[in-house]
């Protein structure tokens, strides 16, 4: 039996606690392999992986940064932002990038980040892209 390849989802929060729930919970969806990251160096020495999925939080403008980097080195990434920051300014700007997966921390937070991404996952399988 052809099994699917497993998509990639890597996640980076800055509560080690947090990061691991969030594996936990997103682990119920088949067919992903999910990977907690303690940093973004760590993380951005694995992007030419190409994740489907990247989930990361955003406390500053240093995390902004990392968005973008992400972003411009593997652009077919999806990228959902998890945090608790409520500044409307800093989320315009990740929104400028592109990124509009932008989930607040709370408490249905992780339940909604699993809507989020089967909903990413099903319409990349019904994209044109992976027509043969």
């Amino acid at each position: 039996m052809n099994r699917l390849p497993l998509k990639k989802v890597f996640i980076l929060d800055d509560s080690k606690t947090e990061g691991m729930l969030l594996r936990l919970c997103l682990g119920a969806i088949p067919g992903l392999s999910i990977e907690n990251f303690p940093d973004g160096r760590t993380l951005l020495s694995r992007i030419d992986e190409e994740p489907e999925v990247v989930i990361s939080g955003l406390n500053d403008e240093q995390d902004l940064y990392l968005i973008k980097t992400i972003r411009s080195i593997s652009p077919r990434t999806e990228i959902i932002v998890l945090s608790a920051q409520q500044d409307i300014e800093l989320v315009a700007r990740v929104q400028e990038t592109g990124i509009y997966n932008y989930v607040v921390k709370s408490e249905g937070c992780i339940e909604y980040t699993r809507e989020v991404l089967e909903k990413l996952f099903s319409l990349r399988q019904t994209s044109p892209d992976n027509l043969p």
